[in-house]
């Protein structure tokens, strides 16, 4: 635990905050094949919910790490990450009647 983070202040180490960096390096070329960047086409159903995933991945590790939403109280956490899955189930659900037709432009 000491590693993770500094005992006095409560704060990330150089260490954690590198591998966050570098975990968030690799989540964006997995977000750019998820999301297909080099296609016009539309995504579809699963590779939307894989980038959301993804995305999600990318925001607790920023909210985690480098807002240091881990060392808050719990509630602030659970809170944080409900709004965040909130969030993209709206966008993943707003998408899917897009998709489905459902509902039209």
């Amino acid at each position: 635990m000491k590693d993770s983070i500094h005992s006095s202040h409560n704060l990330p180490s150089r260490r954690t905050l590198v591998m966050a960096w570098a975990l968030l390096m690799v989540l964006t070329i997995g977000t750019m094949i998820a999301g297909k960047v080099t296609s016009a086409a539309s995504l579809g159903l699963i590779w939307t919910a894989i980038l959301l995933a993804i995305s999600w991945a990318k925001a607790r590790t920023i909210l985690q790490v480098y807002l240091n939403l881990r060392a808050a109280p719990r509630h602030w956490r659970s809170g944080f990450n409900g709004v965040l899955v909130f969030l993209l189930l709206v966008i993943f659900g707003l998408y899917a009647l897009g998709a489905t037709g459902i509902v039209h432009h």
